[in-house]
């Protein structure tokens, strides 16, 4: 469906061509629909979410700077980072996700559009320079009919002028009166800002290799995988037979029930029997087989290695870790193929948020929402998945010794939730707090020299 509304937007409403095909919308709509499945076991939602809590737990990102543009920023980043994981989470499992900003009463604000919502128009080396996006949509309900209607945004750059126009349709496309969604009523249908050279919002795209030459769209981050997913499926339902096959029961021969009044033969309520004499060997029978539980989850354990080789992550991940007799240092290195796979979606994360910010930075600039001031993005990412904290500390303590690292960045390491600036000042303050051994030295001295002299008057 959104296949066929994105042509029709596209053609009809914004008469822009799109640099995406009808190959690259199916395969997205596919991925979404995939991810979305929540009627079964979702491998794709299972790698996507531990990953993100490896990429994002303990990490911090950060305005540096010291103004009021900086501080407005910051409140922004800061309500996006709250919901990191699930930005990450969508970016592997959709293969991208964008971040979209807005104002709203004077605040800038964002919202979440996946990757099947999103069509690249146009393209300038890395940066999206034309873009048509299914920005919000809205069910109403009055009675017992419902109706959605649709918010599409179009993002075309003309001489370095960005050109953000709104339109409003139904399912079937056809466009509606605004005055229908009164939230939308306020948004000005276009708008023009000068001097920008990318579309307003951020894309984060997952960074599994889509095996063709043209990246322009992510792919999640079990492509590729889907006949191995199919095997553990089935394995899986294997599984499960062989346990409902082989419930144990006891069969009995037909002289050990009662009869009922129909002349039914039935089990005593009770549970006590009459017993009786036979030589029958088939009189009393026990069904309890052994489950063969042992050669099925072996098969589901192979799987399991043959998917984490191919998601490109350690072992351990979906199998169990064999972590028996072995150091720290030899885990973390067993570790490092989940590493390099979280080092890159950080970095797809890192260009997707800092578009998002310059995204935020033109809108309060357009609307005068602070004055004016420098920026820069910091980001501190956790690396006690491949590190040693202890070690890592020896070493900040050794580089503040030798002088090659300061007090303060010791210190937002340890507090990683403060920014440098942040840092230097406590450490500032400390200082003024805490004299220093020369100090005290100059100053018992001088106590000396003064006791001395008056000793000498007396």
């Amino acid at each position: 469906m959104l296949k066929t509304l994105f042509n029709w937007i596209l053609k009809t409403l914004f008469g822009v061509k799109t640099e995406t095909n009808n190959a690259e919308m199916t395969m997205n709509d596919k991925f979404a629909q995939e991810y979305r499945a929540i009627d079964e076991i979702n491998f794709t939602s299972i790698f996507a979410n531990k990953l993100a809590n490896f990429a994002v737990s303990d990490s911090t990102v950060n305005i540096v700077g010291n103004n009021k543009r900086t501080e407005m920023l910051t409140d922004t980043l800061n309500l996006a980072m709250a919901r990191g994981k699930k930005i990450v989470g969508m970016q592997l499992g959709y293969g991208g996700v964008c971040i979209v900003p807005y104002i709203d009463n004077g605040k800038l604000l964002y919202t979440l559009v996946e990757q099947d919502r999103l069509t690249i128009d146009q393209i300038s080396g890395d940066k999206i320079t034309g873009a048509t996006l299914l920005a919000e949509q809205k069910t109403i309900t009055s009675g017992s009919i419902s109706e959605t209607y649709f918010r599409w945004v179009n993002y075309t750059i003309e001489n370095n002028v960005i050109i953000m126009r709104q339109k409003y349709t139904d399912q079937q496309g056809s466009e509606i009166d605004v005055d229908l969604i009164p939230e939308w009523a306020s948004i000005n249908p276009e708008e023009r800002i000068m001097n920008v050279d990318r579309v307003l919002f951020g894309y984060i795209k997952s960074p599994v290799n889509n095996r063709i030459g043209n990246d322009k769209y992510g792919v999640p981050i079990t492509f590729g995988c889907d006949h191995t997913i199919a095997e553990i499926k089935e394995c899986l339902k294997q599984i499960a037979r062989e346990f409902a096959l082989k419930e144990a029961f006891v069969g009995v021969d037909v002289t050990m029930f009662d009869k009922d009044s129909q002349g039914r033969p039935r089990l005593p309520k009770n549970g006590l029997f009459k017993t009786f004499r036979s030589d029958s060997d088939d009189f009393f029978q026990e069904f309890s087989p052994a489950i063969r539980e042992s050669s099925y989850y072996a098969r589901l354990q192979e799987l399991y290695t043959r998917l984490e080789k191919e998601v490109g992550v350690s072992k351990g991940f979906l199998t169990d870790m064999e972590s028996s007799n072995a150091t720290a240092t030899e885990i973390r290195r067993a570790m490092y193929d989940t590493f390099t796979l979280v080092n890159d979606i950080r970095k797809n994360f890192e260009k997707g948020m800092e578009d998002f910010i310059y995204a935020c930075n033109v809108l309060a600039n357009r609307y005068n929402l602070s004055p004016l001031g420098d920026y820069e993005l910091a980001f501190n990412w956790d690396y006690s998945l491949l590190t040693d904290t202890q070690e890592e500390f020896n070493h900040y303590i050794q580089g503040v010794s030798q002088g090659v690292i300061s007090k303060a960045e010791l210190r937002n390491w340890i507090i990683p939730s403060e920014t440098l600036e942040e840092s230097k000042k406590a450490i500032e303050e400390i200082e003024e707090e805490t004299p220093n051994v020369d100090d005290l030295l100059d100053e018992n001295n001088k106590n000396n020299k003064n006791d001395e002299e008056k000793d000498k008057k007396e």
